[in-house]
């Protein structure tokens, strides 16, 4: 009886204990969700700088080693891509008896994981890369697991969408790529309803824009997404297509999301005063 005495009261302080502690923590993270946000909105100079800035030009010729294109342009979902490698590479084993020195074309589409096939490696991620950095990621797949030297890939658009999709992550329902039709112009907050809105649970109050300059420099824009007059900003700043929205975390939505944890943890568990105060 006194063992079973010894355990119930073990039980009781451990009991005691824990709520205490989740109260102690549960103050403390409140406390820090009146902390700032440390986000810091773009001045005008910088506004100016993102609005200006933009995706290449669907006609502009994104195979040409004389621009840009063939480094700034991301390749996306259902484009066709036309890869000059070396024969070799298409055959079935790798000790197979072909001139290194003949050269094949290889067509393949991106399909709707963003991946394309090659002969014997099977499938890469290529959706958002450029084309340049399909090269590198083709010549990696079969160097040197199957090549004794790092195999020359040289990659060009065949086909190519009227305009980039635009991409929205973080504390969004639904993230993700999306189309841009040509004839359409979304806002950033209809650019998040398309990822299915803002993860509310988590209260973000701030979204990040990032997109290509002419000359390759990514820009940024910070704008206000909660309701209020600096929603304005974010209703009126239009999205252009390669544009990437993120709701980025804030030392605020970090400690609601802790906050979500510890109370999904403990649900269900119930405090007695009984259990707690009983000696």
């Amino acid at each position: 009886m006194n063992f079973v005495k010894y355990i119930s009261q073990s039980v009781r302080i451990f009991k005691a204990h824990s709520f205490y502690c989740n109260l102690i923590v549960a103050f403390l993270s409140f406390c820090l969700i009146g902390c700032s946000d440390q986000v810091r909105l773009p001045t005008e100079k910088e506004l100016i700088e993102f609005e200006n800035a933009g995706f290449p030009s669907p006609n502009m010729n994104m195979n040409s080693t004389a621009t840009n294109g063939r480094f700034l342009y991301r390749v996306s979902y259902g484009e066709a891509i036309e890869l000059i490698m070396p024969a070799i590479l298409g055959t079935s084993t790798a000790d197979e008896s072909n001139d290194v020195n003949q050269e094949m074309s290889y067509i393949c589409r991106v399909n709707d994981k963003g991946n394309i096939y090659l002969p014997v490696v099977g499938e890469i991620e290529v959706s958002g890369r450029s084309l340049t950095e399909i090269e590198s990621a083709v010549a990696e797949a079969y160097y040197p697991e199957y090549t004794v030297s790092r195999p020359y890939v040289f990659a060009r658009l065949l086909e190519q969408l009227d305009q980039p999709p635009i991409t929205v992550m973080g504390l969004v329902n639904g993230p993700g790529s999306f189309p841009y039709p040509p004839n359409v112009q979304y806002n950033i907050m209809q650019a998040i309803g398309l990822a299915n809105g803002l993860n509310l649970s988590l209260d973000p109050r701030y979204t990040t824009v990032y997109r290509l300059n002419a000359d390759g420099k990514i820009v940024k824009a910070t704008f206000y997404v909660e309701k209020g007059i600096e929603l304005e900003k974010a209703m009126s700043t239009l999205i252009k297509p390669g544009d990437i929205i993120v709701v980025e975390h804030t030392p605020r939505t970090r400690t609601n999301e802790f906050l979500k944890g510890i109370f999904r943890i403990n649900i269900g568990t119930y405090y007695h005063l009984e259990d707690i105060w009983e000696d």
